[in-house]
């Protein structure tokens, strides 16, 4: 800074410490220009901040001298005048700013320094660029030079045509093509029409045209007539080059002047119709008039060119007496100065038929005009036979095709029928699924409720066979379900990382309440080299342990059920393992073993009367594990229990070593449910059936929480929209609006934090992939209906704390990340 009031300085040092703090800033102070200069010369400033009035120098010519001494240091005038011009005049000399003393604050101070340091940044940046500019510049003057001595060269020249402002301009080496001066042309699109030879005027024309219309390029050959009459022939090549909104903006193309080339090539043509040829070639004069033949055209026709003579026909008369498919006739007229070809049936001599395709090349002198004409005929007559038998072959192929397709169609209706079918089939039983968990978890829900209240044992007893009753029903639904699934092929096997202890331990836990009334022991043990950590389908195997293990609590009254698991065989990616469950039970006797395993199968009529099911548990138990590449066993004994061994292979998932929840006795333990939060949660719950209304009313207020209902999804995002919920508990088949649709809307529009209340589907359909879809959809949990209430309690918690630490967490996170300048 230079500024000779000690005041003003200090008071700028203030402002300096309070915008930027006293480490990241360092102030340098002259009192006078002579000692700022030096400053400014002999160190490096980020910015200079410069008073006009100084004891040694007065207004501009201070800004002159500083900037003359640090020209790429941002500069900053300090004035103590109200007037601006004076500022604005250092500006236009190439101050980055100006700040007039007595009206700086710290949060002013700082956006001119910041600002100047950018907008310095960016000139410097600027003057790099347009050095580099003028660089390339140069170097494409020295390459333009260098294109048009190779454009001198091949006789190629270059134009470009502006379609906006109709300019064209023609590079030097076209416009000696055309015999022109850069004076002489009038640079627009008619004026380059008019050098196009008369006769090939209006194919350019339309050439160039469909090629601008169609944005496609154009390769074709054309004639121009010089100012003194002579005439070139030109190879034309050019593009259309588009905007960015897909239009023309301009063609681009190059003209080559092939004048002599085509010569030659005629000339070559002539030598090559001199000598023998398989090819039929005729030379005739610009009339027509026969003038030679080659031994190719007799063995073709049969004809001489006495023949020929003595006939006294053109060669125009002879091509044109076979039978063209358009009917027209070629004449002189035809000609125009490039070759023709065509296909054309003829007859020899002797009356004998022959195919060949014609081509007519006019031989052209200087003047531009037709000299000579070549004919070659090429024999086509086998292959027009063979595409006769083709066309025969292609006819009886087309018919067979038809019939084929006939039955392709019949076939696909058929498995289109059937794909329907089975839709139907699939929409029926999630229906009826719906259908029945919605009445059933308002019985299981309420039987729960009154089995906590004050009954008599006739009473008990009552309800606790209703209840028994509602989750048998509920088990032969899953498993309909399930074995609809299967039988279908539409199972999906996932490939995610899970621990198997805690796997193992959950279902053993869940199992607890099913044997709380019977006198057996539920243990679980886990060896000590079997993986914790594993890739697979965590879900397809918790269905597998649930079924043996709930087999294994449904038929056995006293003694003990255990699970185990072992390590088969392991490698560095893969173990394979084998699971047993082993139970008391009344066992399976040994002429149903081979059986049991069948659909809608029990070990006899009397099982499935007292112990209810379909039979399809253990055929979906079978099915699942094969599906996996695995295999299943059985091994029991009436009235001593039975046991189920199964193995399965999973991938390692490599240096993890978590803690098991497996206990150090082996026995797995009831855990007991979570403490109830301080604060009370608040539930939205999301459902249009009155008695689960009811029946989940009653149990979220039996925990102390407050809930709210919506008949709908509709009035559940308009709930969401104007309270404040701890979770929201979401049906989804609703009138209205759906879940799905409502949890949509809520994640999508709803401002924060209301967008982000955790919600849990709790629904009545239980088909494959259901828990998926809603995860999918943006909710945070799934439970299906009927629901235990421990099991709804602790998701509740799960997504309630869930979303309460990640609010948390990104809070922390932001507050982190401020910037403290």
């Amino acid at each position: 800074m230079i500024e000779d009031n000690p005041a003003d300085a200090r008071l700028i040092d203030i402002y300096l410490n309070e915008a930027y703090g006293d480490n990241l800033y360092t102030l340098t102070t002259a009192y006078d220009l002579k000692l700022g200069l030096e400053y400014a010369t002999q160190k490096f400033f980020d910015v200079i901040l410069v008073d006009l009035s100084l004891p040694d120098s007065f207004g501009l010519d201070t800004f002159k001298k500083v900037f003359e001494k640090a020209p790429d240091t941002p500069i900053i005038v300090l004035t103590g005048l109200d007037d601006d011009n004076t500022g604005l005049n250092a500006m236009k000399l190439g101050a980055q700013d100006f700040l007039i003393k007595g009206k700086v604050k710290a949060k002013g101070l700082r956006r001119s320094i910041n600002y100047g340091i950018e907008r310095n940044n960016l000139h410097i940046q600027l003057q790099e660029k347009t050095k580099k500019l003028e660089e390339k510049t140069e170097d494409l003057s020295k390459e333009r030079r260098k294109l048009s001595e190779a454009q001198k060269l091949a006789h190629i020249g270059s134009w470009e045509w502006d379609i906006k402002t109709e300019k064209i301009i023609l590079s030097d080496e076209l416009c000696d093509i055309y015999g022109l001066t850069s004076g002489s042309f009038n640079s627009t699109y008619e004026s380059f029409l008019e050098q196009v030879h008369e006769e090939d005027r209006a194919a350019t024309k339309k050439i160039i045209e469909e090629s601008y219309k169609k944005k496609i390029p154009f390769d074709f050959y054309h004639r121009v007539v010089r100012p003194n009459g002579d005439i070139r022939t030109i190879h034309a090549i050019g593009e259309v080059i588009l905007n960015e909104k897909g239009d023309p903006a301009m063609m681009l193309g190059t003209g080559q002047d092939i004048t002599e080339r085509i010569k030659e090539e005629e000339l070559e043509k002539l030598a090559t119709a001199a000598t023998k040829s398989f090819n039929s070639v005729i030379i005739a004069n610009k009339e027509g008039e026969i003038e030679w033949v080659n031994d190719g055209f007799t063995s073709l026709s049969g004809y001489t060119l006495a023949d020929i003579r003595g006939i006294g026909k053109t060669l125009f008369e002879i091509v044109t007496e076979t039978r063209f498919p358009s009917g027209k006739k070629i004449s002189k007229s035809d000609l125009d100065g490039t070759p023709i070809s065509y296909e054309r049936e003829n007859w020899t001599k002797a009356g004998e038929r022959y195919f060949a395709i014609t081509t007519l090349s006019p031989v052209l002198g200087k003047d531009g005009k037709i000299e000579r004409i070549i004919a070659i005929d090429t024999d086509i007559t086998l292959r027009k036979k063979m595409e006769e038998e083709l066309l025969k072959a292609n006819r009886a192929a087309e018919d067979a095709l038809m019939k084929g397709n006939k039955a392709l169609d019949e076939l696909m209706q058929a498995k289109k029928e059937l794909e329907e079918s089975m839709k139907v089939k699939e929409q029926f039983l999630a229906n009826m699924s719906h259908e029945i968990r919605t009445p059933m978890n308002a019985i299981i829900g309420f039987t729960d409720l009154i089995l906590k209240t004050q009954l008599t044992s006739d009473q008990n007893q009552y309800v606790d066979a209703i209840k028994t009753s509602g989750r048998n029903l509920i088990v032969i639904i899953n498993d309909i379900l399930d074995f609809s699934k299967i039988q279908s092929g539409k199972i999906v096997f996932e490939q995610i990382e899970f621990n198997l202890h805690d796997l193992v331990a959950t279902h053993a836990e869940l199992m607890l309440y099913k044997q709380e009334h019977k006198k057996i022991r539920l243990s679980c043990s886990i060896g000590k080299n079997v993986p914790i950590r594993l890739m697979g389908d965590p879900t397809r195997l918790s269905q597998i342990l649930l079924n043996l293990v709930g087999n294994a609590v449904k038929f056995t009254e006293n003694g003990e059920i255990k699970i185990k698991v072992d390590l088969d065989w392991d490698n560095t990616d893969s173990a394979e393992l084998k699971f047993s469950i082993s139970d008391t039970g009344i066992g399976i006797p040994k002429d149903k073993l081979e059986y049991i395993f069948e659909g809608f199968t029990q070990a006899s009529n009397e099982t499935t009367r007292k112990y209810g099911g379909t039979g399809l548990g253990l055929t979906i138990v079978k099915q699942l594990i094969e599906l996996q590449g695995g295999s299943i066993q059985v091994a029991s004994t009436v009235g001593l229990g039975s046991t189920f061994t199964f193995n399965l292979k999973y991938r390692k998932c490599q240096n993890v070593n978590a803690p098991s929840r497996i206990a150090a006795n082996g026995n797995a333990t009831k855990e007991k449910l979570d403490t109830i939060p301080a604060d009370k949660l608040k539930i939205l719950l999301v459902e249009d059936n009155d008695l689960n209304q009811l029946l989940a009313r009653k149990v979220i207020t039996n925990w102390n929480w407050t809930v709210d209902v919506a008949e709908n999804g509709l009035k559940a995002v308009q709930k969401v929209r104007e309270n404040s919920f701890d979770v929201v508990l979401m049906d989804i088949q609703m009138p209205e609006m759906d879940g799905y649709e409502a949890t949509g809307k809520i994640r999508r529009t709803l401002p924060e934090p209301k967008c982000n209340v955790p919600i849990i589907a709790m629904t009545a359909h239980a088909i494959t992939g259901e828990e998926e879809k809603c995860i999918k959809e943006g909710m945070d949990d799934y439970i299906s209906k009927p629901f235990e209430e421990a099991v709804l309690y602790k998701k509740i918690l799960s997504v309630y704390r869930k979303r309460n630490n990640q609010q948390l967490t990104n809070i922390n996170t932001s507050e982190n990340g401020n910037d403290k300048q």
